[in-house]
């Protein structure tokens, strides 16, 4: 490692001789609007990557492009033009990209793989209902292979999970390339206008260069997603769309390698059947609904594993939870959910099996609403079938949101569930939400006022084997909690302090949400300055303090506090190297279990300390790694990490991470030495057909265990695939004495999905 480390270092140091590309500008100066007018078009437009059509004759090329990186502000050395033309049904966009011959870069031609981030891409970002909040990003890269994203609250998340059908195709030549959209107003949430106003934003990516062009600046640290950063597209008119009905009905085989057969959809049956229907009942609303939902597709989970007592936060995949996900979108994201999708149809991870779901969502005006109703089936405890024991459930989730004016929405959700059993209670929550996004997206504010209705049915006495009694009885119990937040930052250029607020009262219970830590009350505040030196190939060095209290819910004790600084440097190449420090102080008020030892209730103090370094990125081969020092618990852990891509042209793609943890807690024998890792191997045979695979390995203390997923797809008509999906989870130590036995999971799954679009009336 010293060797590829070392040129990743002096690398920025050689690279202060290269020439500065490309006049710049002062990249504190207000990048200006954009605007755009749309041209009809009244002949039927052929998807091939080329401006054969008079439509494209006749559409004005915008070349308005600027540079975002490196060269905040720069005016790229290449011209990228635009053209957009519309009719009743659908969007078209023409980008034309100029290079220098032979400098165009693809590496992949896997639909959705990450690894278009690093090819010569272009993005067509759309605000379709110009709320300057959430977008949707169209990727296609030179030789026509697309990805597609959500991003949500002014890009604070990213969704690349979302999946919409589109139509693009791309054309290479010797001086660069053209890529040609067609883009259904169905997915975009429109079906008729008398004039209609949309966000628009056009970037592209130039890997050669390490750079990126927009046509409205996004000026760091904004995210590439922030609508509040979006130009305008105009000149929508007389828009007649006819109304969209979407169904993809699907049928499977599974098996699970075992001596039984069974079609009861309970139990994870070996023969299914079921589909999911989207109609488009208004300008911009759908009603959306699904049977026997099923997920064998869907990616696994990486391995993660826990350094404290507070619970993983794992990402949503499933594709019906995240249509629409822009709508029920509430709370702090990876800390204070209050709707977090993954709670219904999966326990432990694994999944529970659903009868069916129904979403109604969409805008009407200044109003953006959805209804989520939803009911699983419940399942029996059946290792050999993955699945852990559950009982059915029935989850109804509402959401309102108001844009009040172009920098505040506020909201409103409501939820509940029912579960089905004796042992289990009703749940409700609900709360109102508020966000502010100004100052052309540098002021950014969000708050909320949640709560919670938590019942708990009476229990009779508890008893031992021998009879005696080890808890008594207890009668059935109503609880009435409380959650709130606030957080406050600014976003500028070269300063960006920020400050934040969460609190939670001990009866509160997010039972659909997440919250990492219930019942405390935290205060945080950090500052860093970001200046932009022109030396030794900088691109920009960060660097600033951060501080937070931790206290219960009443302030009269405190939980923890941390403070502390981190600085990072980053060069025009795309290379990164960061540090950061930090003294802590945290108070467990329970024991719990880590790593198979018992951490004991009492306070704890310490020091973290973090390195880390990144190769250029945007390169055929990225390596990362890092090294971490903590005082744990009363002892010490050392956590090396290690992480490496190689892109081996546009057909293979392997990566993998890997993470040692070595140390040992407060008492002696409290010792601890596994690692865990995650791979991918991407074979994209055509960018139809590509065959992946992801294994798992976790030899964390009690919970040692491999798995693989290998993934054949074939996308064989848009948004139509058949999938063959193998899984394995593979044990490979016995389970602890308290929790079930394990047994090996091994399940091959053949799904045919069939996507069918029809427009009917007016």
């Amino acid at each position: 490692m010293i060797a590829p480390t070392a040129a990743w270092l002096l690398a920025p140091h050689l690279a202060m001789a290269a020439p500065q590309t490309g006049r710049t500008v002062d990249p504190s100066v207000d990048p200006g609007e954009r605007t755009y007018r749309a041209i009809r078009t009244h002949e039927a437009m052929q998807i091939d990557g080329r401006a054969t059509e008079d439509t494209w004759r006749a559409a004005p090329k915008d070349d308005r492009f600027l540079e975002r990186t490196p060269e905040v502000g720069g005016v790229p050395p290449v011209r990228t033009t635009l053209q957009v033309a519309y009719d009743d049904q659908f969007l078209y966009v023409l980008i034309d990209c100029e290079s220098e011959p032979g400098d165009v870069i693809v590496r992949t031609l896997r639909r959705d793989n990450p690894g278009i981030f690093s090819d010569d891409t272009v993005y067509v970002k759309l605000d379709a209902f110009h709320n300057h909040r959430d977008a949707v990003s169209l990727g296609v890269n030179a030789e026509g292979a697309q990805i597609d994203a959500l991003g949500l609250s002014d890009g604070a998340q990213f969704l690349t999970e979302w999946d919409a059908v589109w139509t693009a195709e791309a054309e290479r030549r010797h001086d660069g390339y053209t890529v040609e959209y067609k883009i259904p107003f169905a997915i975009l949430g429109i079906k008729s206008a008398r004039e209609q106003t949309i966000g628009l934003d056009i970037s592209r990516d130039h890997p050669s260069r390490n750079a990126t062009y927009d046509w409205r600046i996004f000026v760091p640290p904004r995210s590439p997603m922030a609508a509040s950063q979006f130009g305008h597209l105009e000149g929508l008119r007389d828009i007649r769309a006819q109304r969209a009905i979407e169904y993809t009905p699907y049928t499977l085989m599974r098996t699970n390698f075992q001596p039984t057969f069974t079609v009861d959809p309970r139990r994870r049956p070996n023969l299914a059947s079921g589909g999911d229907v989207r109609v488009q009942v208004g300008s911009s609303s759908y009603v959306e609904a699904s049977l026997l939902t099923d997920f064998a597709q869907v990616e696994a989970d990486e391995v993660q594993v826990a350094r404290d007592r507070f619970p993983l936060f794992f990402p949503e995949r499933r594709p019906f939870f995240i249509n629409g996900l822009e709508v029920f979108d509430f709370g702090r994201p990876r800390e204070a959910q209050l709707f977090f999708s993954r709670r219904v149809g999966l326990v432990d991870g694994q999944p529970v099996p659903v009868l069916g779901g129904a979403k109604v969502y969409g805008r009407s005006g200044p109003v953006s609403y959805g209804v989520l109703q939803l009911q699983t089936l419940g399942a029996p405890q059946d290792p050999s079938r993955g699945l852990s024991r559950a009982d059915p459930d029935n989850v109804t989730v509402a959401r309102m949101r108001v844009q009040t004016t172009r920098t505040l929405s506020v909201g409103l959700m409501a939820l509940g569930q029912h579960r089905f059993g004796q042992e289990h209670g009703d749940h409700a929550a609900g709360g109102v939400d508020a966000q502010l996004i100004g100052l052309d997206g540098k002021l950014q504010g969000y708050g909320f006022v949640a709560g919670t209705l938590g019942q708990s049915p009476a229990q009779g006495p508890v008893l031992d084997d021998d009879g005696a009694l080890l808890t008594g009885s207890r009668p059935p119990d109503t609880r009435l909690g409380s959650s709130a937040y606030a957080q406050l930052a600014y976003q500028g250029l070269y300063v960006r302090p920020s400050l934040l607020w969460l609190w939670s009262d001990r009866d509160f219970d997010p039972r659909l949400g997440f919250y990492r830590r219930p019942a405390s009350a935290r205060q945080e505040a950090s500052l860093s300055f970001v200046p932009r030196p022109r030396i030794w190939g900088l691109r920009e060095v960060s660097f600033g303090p951060s501080y937070s209290v931790e206290t219960d819910s009443r302030y009269t004790e405190r939980l923890g506090r941390s403070g502390g600084s981190r600085v990072s440097a980053s060069w025009r190449n795309g290379a990164g190297i960061d540090y950061g420090a930090s003294h802590f102080i945290d108070v467990v008020q329970a024991p719990f279990e880590l790593y198979q030892h018992e951490v004991e209730a009492r306070r704890y103090s310490g020091f973290r300390h973090a390195v880390g370094a990144s190769s250029p990125d945007r390169r055929a081969l990225q390596v990362g790694v890092g090294y971490e020092w903590v005082e744990l618990f009363g002892g010490v852990a050392h956590l090396p990490s290690a992480d490496l891509t190689a892109r081996l042209g546009k057909h293979f793609t392997a990566a993998g991470s890997y993470t040692h943890v070595v140390g040992h807690l407060a008492d002696e024998g409290e010792d601890f030495d596994f690692g865990y890792a995650n791979a991918n191997l991407d074979v994209a045979i055509t960018r139809n057909l590509a065959f992946d695979n992801r294994g798992r390995l976790d030899l964390s203390p009690g919970r040692e265990r491999v798995g693989v997923q290998s993934r054949l797809r074939w996308r064989f008509a848009p948004g139509s695939d058949l999938f063959l999906v193998y899984r394995n989870d593979l044990p490979l130590s016995e389970a602890p004495p308290d929790e079930p036995v394990r047994e090996p999971f091994h399940e091959l799954t053949l799904k045919l999905s069939v996507y069918m679009r029809a427009f009917v009336g007016r």
